[in-house]
């Protein structure tokens, strides 16, 4: 490739993108929107017939009339002596209630003297009965029942496991209650003053945040020369498993 092929004239397409990008809400030729800048405007735009037609106002019906002068309206005489029509007057009637309509019934009904002096059948007197439940039915038969039972009832005597078990659990003899919410404090106490390493001993551990410079991950030089107990070390081992012989 010859040299005139590689330089690059002054026009080229390097020099266009070299160019910044044109800022458009910063364009001082553009007017506001709400037409608030002093410039004269209609010297560099114009309308045309349709924006003309469009921004003129609402013009007035010529059939409107102002306000009513008073809410008396002035009847005409003619309208004084106008005859309704039949077509109106079946109008102008009001909605009858429908032949089907019934009444709601009060809350207490009324008793008729016949139903006060009716006497129940027998079959009627049976269904009103309340029905008996088995079980209800089972428990008042066994209270009613002859006090003259069976001697092998009488003298069964429970056996000796029966009787274990239904001596109550005892309380463990080194159980201890809970304490009770109120607490009598001896007059000792009241007057006790803390040691300056008991002081010491009350006041929180100060921890710093970890933006401020505490590390969760370091261990202590105590931690790093403990040695284990060999209960620690028995709990660590993991389980031994089975090993499983291939068959061949």
């Amino acid at each position: 490739m010859c040299e005139a092929e590689i330089s690059l004239s002054p026009g080229s397409r390097l020099d266009l993108l070299a160019n910044p990008k044109r800022n458009f809400l910063q364009h001082r030729d553009r007017p506001s929107v709400y037409w608030l800048d002093k410039a004269d405007v209609t010297s560099t735009c114009s309308l045309t017939e349709r924006q003309n037609e469009l921004a003129r106002h609402k013009t007035v019906n010529k059939m409107y009339k102002e306000d009513r002068p008073s809410p008396i309206w002035p009847v005409k005489q003619s309208a004084l002596q106008a005859i309704p029509s039949p077509r109106l007057k079946k109008l102008a009637e009001a909605k009858s209630v429908s032949p089907d309509w019934v009444e709601d019934r009060p809350v207490y009904s009324k008793v008729s003297e016949a139903a006060k002096r009716a006497s129940a059948s027998p079959h009627t007197a049976q269904l009103a009965k309340a029905k008996k439940d088995h079980a209800v039915h089972f428990i008042s038969n066994q209270l009613k029942r002859p006090q003259e039972d069976s001697i092998s009832e009488k003298v069964t005597a429970p056996t000796a496991r029966t009787e274990a078990l239904a001596v109550p659990k005892m309380e463990h003899p080194q159980h201890q209650h809970d304490l009770t919410v109120l607490r009598n404090v001896p007059a000792s106490a009241l007057h006790t003053q803390a040691s300056d390493r008991v002081c010491q001993l009350a006041k929180p551990k100060t921890r710093k945040a970890i933006f401020e410079g505490y590390d969760p991950y370091r261990i202590s030089l105590a931690a790093k020369h403990a040695e284990a107990s060999p209960r620690i070390i028995e709990l660590c081992t993991p389980p031994a498993h089975k090993q499983r012989h291939k068959k061949i």
